[in-house]
């Protein structure tokens, strides 16, 4: 018979737990402070622009639940991002800047109050020092070309908002934990982009009269927008974690998107939407390439038929027209192209293609839509031209750099699911990478360099990475 000790001391809690409690309560401490500091500012505030005190109210109460909860913080901030300006606030600062800046703020005193073991598991330079380093190289190179930019205060604004975006990864990469935070994020961006173009309808916001346009988003913005929100929601609804009911609704709202995206007759949108359909058989992972394809061939016979028979007569002859000079995109890119040959390596500096461009007018070359250059600069509608002629040939290395280390990191990740037989976030993984292969092609066509939803999608696939190795972290 075995001898039992009573007397024994229960060994002690080693782990990640140990002063959680104590720090999660600082933080409650500090966010009901945060509270009753900002209430009476708020309160001034709503008597003088009740708009922008709306607008503070949420700012801050993003902060705050980014204090205590560090990935509700995230997944507000996608929710708030998809409305880009507030209404009725005339010249008004960008909602989501505001929300931005104080996303950073809150990230920053989470991570100071985290106990040793979470900071550690949440620290984005451990695992990721050459993306880090690339993002950094990038940042300082914009705030270099300030010394030979013409628009140096359009350069600072530009470099401040390429901080605010760099500054994702890192808060991005702490608050994604589980495979099932990401389906959160996926579940909010489809929900903000559907709401931006629900919007749109109710306001009756038509461009060039029978294009939609979202909250604050032009029709090709809004166009990219619900092209990834398709690719998202199929992603979604191929989860095995969910019911057959639910898996059903996502279907239909990823059906919805993809209606709503031929609604906008963006060209670019169109061209992403395409490259993503032929890269889906590629990268959906062994076992379901022929579903893809099937997927492909019922995409293709819905969207002609819809098109066909839904879609406005001037909506299908955009779509199937070519393009031309008399819409202003070729006259830009000559435009630019004269640029990048004047200044093939350093670029014109950061946000001053539109103070420059008018130097590079009068030069051989037929351009039909000058007033793009003279009456309403324009950028190029092209993402990659745009870094190529204002950060020149180093600007534009270092750019491609994070996106290919962003898109190897998403299929790293689904590799990493596959092996530890987690098929749902696999399909997370292959979704993710799909959707950013198709809107960085449909950028070919797009400006949307400082776009939020775009540097989001990026920050996500490092972060998966780490969401694969916590989860395979007991794992032989």
């Amino acid at each position: 018979m075995s001898t039992q000790t009573f007397d024994r001391k229960p060994p002690a809690k080693v782990g990640p737990h140990v002063g959680e409690a104590p720090a999660r309560d600082l933080r409650v401490l500090l966010g009901y402070g945060t509270i009753l500091a900002v209430a009476a500012g708020v309160g001034g505030a709503a008597g003088m622009q009740p708009m922008l005190a709306i607008g503070a109210v949420l700012a801050l109460t993003v902060a705050v639940i980014t204090l205590v909860n560090l990935t509700a913080g995230v997944c507000m901030f996608v929710a708030i991002m998809f409305l880009e300006t507030l209404p009725g606030v005339s010249g008004g600062p960008s909602v989501t800047k505001l929300v931005g800046l104080l996303l950073v703020a809150g990230w920053l005193a989470a991570m100071a109050i985290a106990t040793p073991e979470e900071r550690a598991s949440r620290d984005i330079l451990s695992r990721n020092f050459g993306l880090v380093l690339l993002l950094l190289v990038f940042l300082s190179w914009a705030v270099a070309s300030l010394m030979w930019a013409e628009d140096t205060s359009a350069g600072r604004s530009s470099a401040m908002r390429f901080a605010l975006n760099a500054a994702l990864f890192p808060i991005v990469y702490a608050a994604l934990r589980t495979p099932r935070h990401v389906q959160w994020l996926f579940a909010l961006f489809i929900t903000g982009t559907l709401m931006s173009a629900a919007i749109g309808v109710a306001s009756g916001q038509l461009y060039e009269g029978n294009r939609l346009e979202g909250a604050g988003i032009n029709a090709n913005q809004l166009g990219m927008l619900l092209m990834v929100a398709t690719v998202l929601a199929v992603a979604l609804g191929c989860g095995r974690n969910l019911s057959q009911g639910a898996r059903l609704g996502i279907f239909a709202v990823a059906g919805l998107c993809a209606i709503a995206l031929i609604a906008t007759a963006s060209r670019g949108a169109m061209l992403g939407m395409a490259v993503a359909l032929l890269v889906t058989p590629f990268l959906a992972g062994r076992g379901r390439r022929v579903g893809a394809l099937g997927l492909i061939g019922l995409a293709v016979v819905v969207g002609f038929v819809v098109i066909s028979m839904f879609a406005p007569t001037s909506g299908v002859s955009r779509l199937t027209q070519g393009y031309s000079s008399g819409t202003g995109r070729v006259d830009i890119w000559t435009v630019a192209l004269r640029m990048v040959e004047d200044k093939p390596v350093l670029g014109v500096g950061a946000g001053s293609f539109k103070a420059s461009s008018i130097h590079y007018l009068l030069e051989p070359g037929t351009l039909i839509r000058d007033e793009f250059i003279v009456d309403e600069p324009h950028v190029p509608h092209n993402i990659y031209l745009n870094v190529l002629v204002e950060l020149g040939a180093v600007g534009l290395v270092l750019f491609l750099l994070v996106l290919g280390y962003c898109l190897l990191a998403a299929l790293r990740a689904a590799r990493a699911f596959a092996r530890l037989g987690d098929t749902t976030a696999e399909i997370l993984a292959r979704g993710l990478l799909i959707a950013l292969v198709g809107l960085l092609a449909a950028e070919f066509f797009s400006s949307q360099l400082y776009s939020k939803q775009l540097w989001l999608l990026l920050a996500t696939a490092p972060a998966l990475v780490a969401v694969a190795r916590r989860s395979g972290a007991g794992t032989p």
